[in-house]
């Protein structure tokens, strides 16, 4: 369990509903790249692309993002969205 999940005990973080949608696996498809090339051409583990693709994220990676988004010629919005 994460300190930010919502039922964690003693969480004074502001409540919001929303959701983060993770939208990297996409961009990959439409750049005809999987997850191991890109894991390949920008040194990012393999595991942490998956779970970007999955939106299994905790703390998001400012230079991840860059990175996705130089190699992928995309913006932020086409990798991450907020709902």
């Amino acid at each position: 369990m994460s300190k930010f999940d919502k039922n964690s005990i003693g969480n004074n973080l502001l409540q919001v509903d929303g959701d983060i949608i993770f939208k990297l696996e996409n961009m990959l498809v439409k750049n005809g790249l999987t997850k191991y090339r890109l894991s390949r051409i920008t040194n990012i583990r393999y595991d942490t692309i998956c779970n970007y693709c999955k939106g299994d994220v905790t703390l998001i990676n400012v230079e991840y993002l860059k990175i996705f988004c130089k190699v992928l010629n995309c913006d932020v919005k086409d990798i991450i969205e907020y709902k």
